[in-house]
């Protein structure tokens, strides 16, 4: 899920609201319905559609006067979506790591888990700058908010929506992994340039081949 996935926090449509319920407890569809404030019809079409994403399943029966009535629950090991805590700990095991670690062995440490991260979607094909507009898909996907240009046969990638910021607010040199997951992604040589300061942003430069540069 990606960091602005309704999941994340606050649950506030239907679907999250059935889901922040069964956390509480196991409920009914009528149990479901009456504290949500929809029809029982409306709560069986979420039900159905959270069983096919194995995220919901029948966890028993409830005795009724005239049939029994299913009992939902969350299946064990459901994916309902990252926990707030996740980038906490995130951010503090990067600064534990920032602190014990010589510079060279946390910076070659970030590259990896960048190699990683683009490992994890499928690479871009076409040209460089296509490469890189399929990169950039991928950032936006993971809620950054960045934008393609070109600087002196450079294409540029800037953005204000850091999809790791929370790390990289604990150490900067956590851009290497963002660094090293473009030049894994595109196949071409990225250098980052981010503004650390009073308004933070991202910048990296991206080497295209010398056949693809325009002319100014």
């Amino acid at each position: 899920m990606t960091p602005g996935s309704p999941h994340a926090g606050k649950r506030t449509g239907s679907r999250d609201r059935i889901i922040e319920q069964l956390l509480n407890g196991r409920r009914t569809v009528e149990e479901l319905a009456g504290s949500l404030g929809v029809t029982r019809n409306a709560i069986r079409s979420q039900i159905a559609l959270l069983q096919r994403e194995r995220v919901v399943e029948i966890k028993g029966e409830l005795k009724g006067s005239r049939r029994p009535a299913a009992v939902f629950g969350i299946r064990a090991g459901a994916d309902i979506g990252p926990s707030p805590a996740y980038p906490v700990v995130l951010s503090e095991l990067v600064r534990v790591l920032g602190e014990r670690l010589p510079p060279r062995q946390f910076g070659s440490i970030m590259k990896d888990v960048g190699k990683g991260m683009a490992a994890t979607v499928p690479r871009p094909a076409g040209n460089a700058r296509e490469r890189v507009a399929g990169a950039m898909d991928v950032l936006r996907s993971l809620g950054s908010l960045a934008e393609m240009g070109e600087e002196g046969g450079k294409i540029i990638i800037r953005g204000n929506g850091c999809p790791i910021s929370r790390v990289v607010e604990t150490d900067e040199r956590s851009c290497a992994a963002m660094e090293a997951f473009l030049s894994k992604l595109t196949g071409l040589s990225v250098t980052e340039h981010c503004d650390h300061g009073d308004h933070p942003s991202c910048r990296f430069e991206i080497d295209a081949p010398a056949s693809e540069r325009r002319k100014s």
